[in-house]
């Protein structure tokens, strides 16, 4: 365990190391203490993913804290291995993409400070049993990742997307330590060990204790209403960041509330019902609103929270399954969670990369400024469509393994004599479907404009993306895309030991029933994969040695190639968003002369965020209204501002003859 810590630590080591040497030699230093790191992270966490069984080290401090542990179980152990491949690439990512910022040494050093302070936190997020150490390192966690997504502090909009960001995540960490006190002062212990003895009991104190800890770690994770921050931290940090912050920080969010679940042991029912509830919410708000989206990083921002609700799905079908005692339901539904956070993690750092490449060389995010990116970034395009069809949970890939799993849960359901599961059941079930054809009708619009046709901007230099920083973290996860999807069973049996954590003792568990059926779902993928290849090689045969001529399309006779005539991202997706308007409600704005034949016009739409709106907007209105009742305080007269210390003191006094 002393080696697990060291490598926690080496992140921080390398972002510190970075400091002193110049700005082109920064990134190969913190990338050299990342490689490092994965030496003593990885080995041990596969171990424990394997093997089962607990490490730990104990660590004695002075009150309050008292004695406390780094435990590194199974649970802890899966979400080490993301936390850890995703420092390494987003490490090996930013070596290319911060050469944005060449001359810029001290921003450049504060980048990789708190890059490596973020990892480190997270890391050691996941490992603390100790509520008071959780919470400094998840404090900690916040605050550096505050400091990255405001990297380029100059721009407005990325200070107010930071300072919104911070506030959200103090928010979270008011509700945390509300529940961590409440739950420690009950058990007379800050270890996590003895919270079980509080939450296990169904009552009304551990129902409010479960829903305190759910909304502190769902403002992380980014369940509806608490995800207002996400979709403005994400498009202002640097893309390495954005990547990190989606696929892996906020799943310290789903940790938290996992490790909860492991706690209380068999939840209350009502309890699941309302998580699975908010989670189906939650994925159908997320691609909705991604859909209305223009800005390339922000529609990524919301896909993330159309997958916290997938993965929340899965952790309600589980905790349903406790609630009922099915184990065959609870463990499909753990299964499908878990398997969707490491899936999320593969094919939105992905997204995210590719959306970086794109930003660095086109230096906009704008999707209706973007076209034909294909040409000039074949690489980047195909792993953005692999990635992008992944996410869609298309056959072939990961994403549709996860899936499969949540939706086979959700088919055994049907089949208890339980009216209210049943509806649960219909629930889950339409709405993953739904949200899985929304998904594909985003990424059809994301790539079909920025990727193909024609395009909309001239450029003064050549778009490239052979950087092999760029090439070599998406490479590597693409092809992660296609081993979990076609060999499903390896990523099954290494998340045994995990999915076995939350089955009680009295739950026969037999893991290896599901041997055939991910055996069955490999054979149909190698059989279907050999068919494609198949007729692709009878194409090329019937080919060989004729002359192929190519044109273009028919265009109903119209000559002119023009990227006026494409699709735009807003016209796409207009027909659907008219019918969702009082979900998704737009903000059209119309520029044009008042003239019979106009020679400019233009038309801007902007969708506004639901819970925004009727929440925030108006909890924010509220409180300046609030703190305007007392302006007259700072009336700017000095006298008045003697007065104020004269009755400070006057007050101290009695407070102290009164305590005599």
């Amino acid at each position: 365990m002393n080696s697990f810590l060291l490598g926690t630590i080496l992140f921080s080591i390398g972002g510190i190391a970075s400091i002193f040497f110049n700005e082109k030699i920064k990134p190969f230093i913190f990338l050299i203490f990342a490689v490092l790191a994965q030496f003593f992270l990885l080995p041990q966490s596969f171990g424990v993913l394997t093997n089962g069984g607990m490490i730990q080290l104990q660590l004695n401090f002075s009150e309050p804290i008292g004695s406390a542990f780094i435990r590194l179980d199974p649970l802890s152990a899966f979400f080490v291995s993301i936390i850890s491949l995703g420092g390494i690439l987003a490490s090996i990512y930013s070596v290319g993409y911060m050469k944005m910022y060449k001359g810029e040494s001290a921003a450049l050093s504060s980048y990789y400070f708190f890059l490596g302070l973020m990892i480190s936190a997270m890391l050691l997020v996941v490992t603390f049993q100790n509520a008071i150490l959780f919470l400094i390192a998840w404090e900690i966690m916040s605050i550096a990742s505050f400091f990255l997504v405001t990297f380029e502090n100059e721009k407005e909009e990325v200070r107010k997307a930071g300072i919104y960001y911070f506030i959200a995540m103090q928010i979270g960490a008011a509700f945390l330590i509300a529940a961590f006190s409440w739950t420690s002062a009950l058990s007379g212990s800050l270890d996590f060990a003895s919270f079980g003895a509080v939450l296990t009991h169904s009552n009304s104190t551990s129902i409010l204790l479960f829903v305190l800890f759910f909304i502190g770690f769902g403002t992380k994770a980014g369940f509806v209403p608490m995800h207002t921050w996400l979709p403005l931290a994400h498009p202002a940090a640097p893309t390495g960041v954005s990547a990190l912050m989606s696929g892996v920080m906020i799943k310290t969010g789903i940790y938290g509330i996992l490790r909860i679940i492991l706690i209380v042991g068999v939840p209350d029912y009502r309890l699941a019902y309302g998580v699975l509830l908010l989670s189906v919410i939650t994925g159908i708000f997320g691609v909705l609103n991604a859909i209305a989206q223009h800005d390339l990083k922000k529609l990524l921002a919301y896909h993330s929270i159309e997958n916290i609700g997938i993965i929340g799905m899965g952790i309600g079908l589980g905790m349903l399954g406790l609630v009922y005692n099915l184990n065959a339901i609870a463990m499909l539904g753990f299964l499908g969670a878990l398997l969707h956070v490491f899936n999320h993690f593969v094919f939105k750092s992905i997204l995210f990369y590719g959306a970086g490449v794109v930003y660095s060389q086109t230096h906009t995010r704008n999707i209706d400024k973007l076209g034909g990116l294909i040409k000039s970034m074949p690489s980047t395009a195909i792993m953005f469509l692999v990635a992008s069809l992944a996410i869609c949970g298309m056959p072939l890939l990961n994403g549709f393994i996860s899936e499969f799993a949540i939706y086979l849960g959700i088919a055994k359901s049907f089949s208890v004599n339980n009216l209210a599961l049943n509806i649960a059941a219909l629930l889950g079930i339409s709405g993953l479907a739904f949200i899985g054809t929304m998904a594909l009708l985003c990424f059809t619009k994301v790539f079909g404009i920025c990727f193909l046709g024609s395009p909309r901007k001239e450029f003064n230099h050549v778009l490239t993306d052979k950087d092999f920083s760029f090439q070599l973290p998406m490479s590597f996860l693409t092809a992660l895309i296609f081993v979990i999807g076609l060999f499903p069973l390896y990523a099954v049996l290494l998340l045994s030991k995990v999915i076995s954590q939350f089955l009680p003792s009295n739950f026969i568990f037999d893991f290896y029933n599901l041997i055939p059926l991910f055996n069955t779902l490999t054979y149909a993928f190698i059989v279907l994969a050999g068919l494609m290849g198949f007729f692709w090689l009878i194409r090329s045969l019937l080919l060989r040695g004729r002359q192929v001529k190519e044109f273009k399309t028919w265009d109903c006779g119209y000559q002119v190639t023009s990227s006026r005539i494409q699709y735009t991202s807003g016209s796409f997706a207009q027909p659907f968003l008219h019918l969702v308007r009082e979900l998704v409600p737009q903000k059209i704005k119309i520029v044009k002369e008042w003239a019979l034949f106009p020679k400019e016009a233009h038309m801007e739409s902007h969708s506004q965020d639901f819970s925004d709106r009727l929440l925030i907007q108006p909890a924010i209105n509220f409180l300046n209204k609030f703190m305007n009742m007392f302006s007259w305080i700072q009336s700017g007269k000095m006298q008045q501002y003697i007065i104020y210390g004269l009755l400070f003191l006057l007050f101290l006094l009695i407070w102290i003859f009164g305590a005599s």
